[in-house]
């Protein structure tokens, strides 16, 4: 398993994004820049909770017995240890997307919660992207940012790592055989904008430059971002975006 890493934050200095690999594992988070009156309850920052939670997560995924479900739960109660004594996250506290992957002997596990989206390359070069849409769904139907937050985390709305661990068990989870993959690309939606907002390239093209050339990739993603026109930039016209590339070709 070889594997690749690459970040660059909206503002320099500043990554609330959060990946990392430890043995077989790899984990991408994406700390999600809300606005701070809809995380009020916490006093710590985006990015100290999705670095904390990648690296609880990566420990205790690395036991292949356990599920990568069971282990972002633990990860998030374990997270939610460090602070709650001090913050009241009942009145909102920071949160982040998650991707996860572990190779295990013959199948590759994964896991997905929100948007952040993991793309699978098989042997002949086919994509399949792996993502949770109901972050999507709930902002099409929403016309506020205070009704999408009171769907955060809430029946028939969308989920997020927070500071409940049931959330886990709202992620996607699933496995591949090995041997029908090449690589595996877990990206934050910082990356996919390129296909969702930017139209640059679809999920195939997208693999392609991220495998051959990242840093070109973001080069080229960064200045379509910078000549979008008011209408048709989003609120955050750079956002963080990493990629975390796992090669799985054993020739």
């Amino acid at each position: 398993m070889h594997t690749t890493l690459l970040s660059d934050p909206a503002i320099p200095g500043a990554d609330e994004d959060a990946a990392g690999v430890l043995g077989d594992v790899a984990v991408l988070l994406d700390g999600a820049g809300v606005a701070r009156r809809f995380r009020a309850g916490c006093h710590h920052s985006v990015a100290w909770f999705s670095h904390a939670l990648a690296a609880r997560l990566l420990a205790l995924a690395q036991d292949p017995s356990v599920p990568l479900a069971r282990a972002l739960a633990e990860a998030i109660g374990e997270v939610r240890s460090l602070h709650e004594g001090e913050c009241d996250l009942e009145r909102g506290g920071p949160s982040a997307t998650v991707v996860a992957v572990r190779c295990g002997s013959e199948h590759l596990e994964h896991l997905v919660l929100c948007d952040s989206s993991l793309l699978l390359v098989d042997r002949a070069g086919a994509v399949t992207r792996c993502t949770d849409p109901r972050v999507d769904d709930v902002v099409r139907e929403e016309a506020d940012s205070p009704a999408i937050e009171a769907r955060r985390n809430a029946s028939g709305g969308f989920w997020v790592a927070r500071h409940e661990p049931e959330a886990a068990a709202q992620a996607l989870t699933g496995r591949v055989p090995l041997a029908e993959l090449s690589a595996v690309h877990l990206v934050s939606d910082g990356i996919t904008r390129a296909v969702d907002l930017l139209g640059l390239h679809d999920e195939a093209s997208l693999a392609r430059s991220l495998s051959a050339d990242p840093a070109a990739l973001l080069r080229e993603l960064r200045t379509a971002e910078a000549a979008l026109t008011p209408d048709r930039a989003p609120r955050k016209r750079h956002d963080d975006a990493t990629v975390l590339t796992v090669s799985l070709d054993r020739a």
